[in-house]
């Protein structure tokens, strides 16, 4: 019930937080709006009015809406459709921008609780079977050195692992503060998915102020938005498998956070629910901008368009555009959350 708690709050504020983008960029452009609504329809109760905007409580918790005036027709005076281009657009990419700023939020709220010490390496996990199992190293362990080099991060641990294939090294490791020392040989060869010794790798964490905690949050967040952007340049060169990049649904993305809030009660810190909260709210930002009918990235090509050709398309035909979306976006929808539960995501 609890994570089932987590989901429902996690999923609806995010898109209520993207749905308040829209609204307020709304109101700075004075653009009438006639419904704000929390959860969507159907309609419970009417909570207050605010000017001529309705707000609403609606049965189903996942998010809200806004309904504006004249939303598609621009002959309605005060409509989103009869407002300047710069308003249109503004309205378009606030409800992303939202989500921006709420992953850049989540991120930095994660690190003040556990930032990454990027300087030192430690060892996540450790394969059964493997070299590193066989010499004896543990998760939690931090590698200080391999042979006479010392480990200050991940490339140079690769770097002098990689240059001793099938070579005994010495690596020197910091386990509950005292060090221990132990040798194997890297394989030349290693089962797929599996490194030279056999170890997943990570970054100790450790608590810092707001202001560092801001800036590695706004790398963080940069970060996810170009990988994003790569995944499609991967997909086709084959450095990823359409697995590792598939998207998840509703049922995906609870279990998702129910396994982050497992382990983050187990660590008394919401440091992977939180960075996951990242992820979800930026690749909102992103599939919102997409150019779909639908869309906000769709709606604003129209809104390029008749920038670019100073005029505009019918409106009978932009929305005709945007239904045709629509359904094609809810096909979607249905087949990948049929996918969650027919070939579930595998969590470590």
């Amino acid at each position: 019930m609890v994570d089932l708690i987590v989901f429902v709050v996690v999923l609806g504020g995010l898109i209520l937080g993207h749905e308040l983008g829209h609204y307020l960029a709304m109101r700075g452009w004075r653009i009438e709006v006639e419904e704000f609504g929390l959860g969507f329809p159907p309609r419970l109760r009417t909570l207050f009015h605010l000017g001529r905007t309705r707000f609403t409580l609606n049965l189903i918790p996942l998010g809200g809406f806004v309904r504006p005036v004249g939303d598609d027709d621009p002959s309605v005076p005060g409509g989103l459709a009869a407002a300047p281009i710069a308003a249109r657009a503004t309205v378009l990419l606030a409800g992303p921008a939202a989500n921006v700023l709420l992953a850049l939020l989540a991120y930095t709220t994660a690190y003040r609780f556990a930032a990454p010490d990027l300087t030192r390496v430690l060892i996540t996990a450790v394969q059964p079977g493997s070299p590193a199992a066989a010499a004896g190293v543990l998760p939690g362990d931090i590698v200080l050195s391999v042979d006479d080099t010392p480990i200050d991060g991940f490339g140079i641990l690769q770097e002098s692992i990689g240059a001793h294939l099938g070579e005994e090294v010495t690596i020197t490791l910091e386990r509950a503060g005292t060090q221990q020392v132990v040798t194997l040989v890297p394989r030349q060869t290693p089962p797929h998915g599996e490194g030279p010794i056999g170890v997943t790798l990570g970054n100790p964490t450790q608590p810092v102020g707001w202001t560092e905690a801001f800036s590695i949050g706004a790398q963080t967040t940069v970060t996810q938005f170009g990988e994003i952007l790569r995944l499609p340049g991967r997909l086709i060169n084959g450095e990823l498998t359409p697995a590792e990049a598939r998207v998840s649904g509703l049922k995906g993305m609870y279990d998702m956070l129910a396994w982050a809030s497992e382990i983050d009660r187990s660590s008394q810190r919401p440091f992977l629910t939180l960075n996951l909260i990242g992820v979800i709210s930026g690749g909102l930002a992103i599939a919102n901008l997409l150019p779909f009918p639908a869309l906000d990235g769709g709606r604003l090509m129209f809104v390029a368009f008749e920038l670019v050709f100073r005029r505009r398309i019918a409106a009978r035909y932009e929305g005709i555009a945007h239904a045709v979306g629509f359904a094609v976006l809810l096909v979607l929808m249905v087949y990948v959350n049929v996918q969650d539960f027919a070939n579930p995501i595998k969590l470590p």
